[in-house]
């Protein structure tokens, strides 16, 4: 019987120790050639949009143990969590959870169970989600609870749910970190893109293989391009039998182009989170102050959607528990950032005759 060698490789351990997944070899051997900065490049992005999202909100007041960036990671990664208290430990807890139990009547969940924020969430035969702890269940609190209806059972078996963003129908979300990685997957492709553009408008040709024998010649010339740009070499002397042809005939864009196609979705991404942005469509000259606030005045309520959630959840806490705890947009993060109608910097980067053509 053969042997199976196959084998799972640890890629972020490879990426750390600098070593290149597909190839096996240091990634400074690459030099950035066969498009291998569009993971690095994705990587940055997702750091930013991370940053981002987990960013927003501003939370007080929480008790021990837990803290706002700690609620904002589960959120971002997972779409939503539960708040309880486990009297075994004396402590509070925020996790993401499974349904443990049955569904009212507006299709909303009446138990639950935590599960582990990292690691396994599946058990080994794959059946479903993984309990933190076989048997642990909380009561779901969907209102205020009012002092006359207060007892010992809301202190010690429920739990309040809270999602990112506003559900639908279903009782979870995807999470953001799913979400936006298309978006991220789209907006890594632009700088290797203009990275192309720009060594193809040094002049340098592509060439075709005449058989399967000369594809390490074809390699080699690839990690050459470079080199050969940076020299201004228009050709690259390859041992084998190759012709030449030009792949990239029509204009090539310019690289303002690119930088354009990649704040606009930027500008898309933070809409997604109603952070203040430039909007969809960026102009290359001046914006009045009204075309600002059309492209603005739609993301802020993506931002308002997720505080409200918050707050809703802070109060049901509160009621239950006793903390005070609250949730506001951090104060450095703009929902709209335009001045108000009536002040006197009453336009944005406009000039004179931008104001004076808008009077007309």
């Amino acid at each position: 019987m053969a042997k199976n060698n196959a084998t799972l490789p640890d890629i972020k351990t490879l990426l750390q120790a600098g070593i290149d997944p597909k190839t096996g070899l240091p990634l400074k051997f690459g030099g950035g050639v066969d498009g291998s900065f569009k993971p690095a490049n994705k990587r940055l992005l997702e750091i930013i949009d991370r940053q981002d999202a987990i960013g927003r909100y501003e939370w007080f007041n929480l008790p021990e143990g837990l803290s706002g960036d700690l609620i904002e990671r589960i959120l971002y990664y997972r779409g939503q969590g539960m708040f309880f208290y486990m009297k075994e430990t004396d402590g509070f807890y925020f996790l993401p959870y499974a349904l443990d139990g049955t569904i009212d009547v507006y299709g909303r969940y009446t138990d639950v169970t935590p599960l582990p924020f990292n690691g396994s969430t599946t058990e080994i035969d794959g059946k479903g989600p993984k309990p933190w702890i076989n048997g642990l269940r909380r009561k779901c609190v969907y209102d205020i609870v009012l002092d006359e209806d207060m007892n010992l059972d809301y202190l010690y078996e429920s739990c309040v749910l809270l999602h990112d963003y506003t559900i639908g129908i279903s009782q979870t979300i995807i999470p953001r970190a799913q979400l936006q990685e298309p978006l991220l997957d789209v907006m890594s492709d632009i700088i290797p893109f203009m990275r192309t553009a720009l060594l193809n408008s040094t002049g340098i040709q592509a060439m075709r293989v005449q058989g399967e024998d000369e594809q390490s010649n074809v390699e080699a010339a690839s990690r050459s391009i470079n080199r050969a740009a940076l020299e201004g070499k228009k050709f690259i002397p390859v041992i084998g039998g190759m012709d030449f042809q030009d792949l990239t005939g029509g204009e090539v864009a310019k690289s303002e182009e690119f930088f354009l196609a990649l704040q606009s979705l930027d500008n898309y991404r933070l809409s997604q989170y109603g952070i203040n942005n430039g909007g969809l469509f960026q102009k290359k000259e001046h914006m009045l102050q009204a075309e600002q606030i059309v492209n603005q005045r739609e993301d802020s309520y993506a931002m308002k959607d997720g505080l409200r959630n918050r707050q809703e959840f802070c109060d049901i806490i509160n009621s239950i528990w006793g903390f005070g705890t609250s949730c506001e947009v951090r104060s450095d993060v703009d929902m709209m950032g335009v001045p108000a109608y009536g002040t006197d910097d009453d336009s944005y980067g406009s000039s004179e005759e931008d104001e004076d053509e808008y009077d007309e």
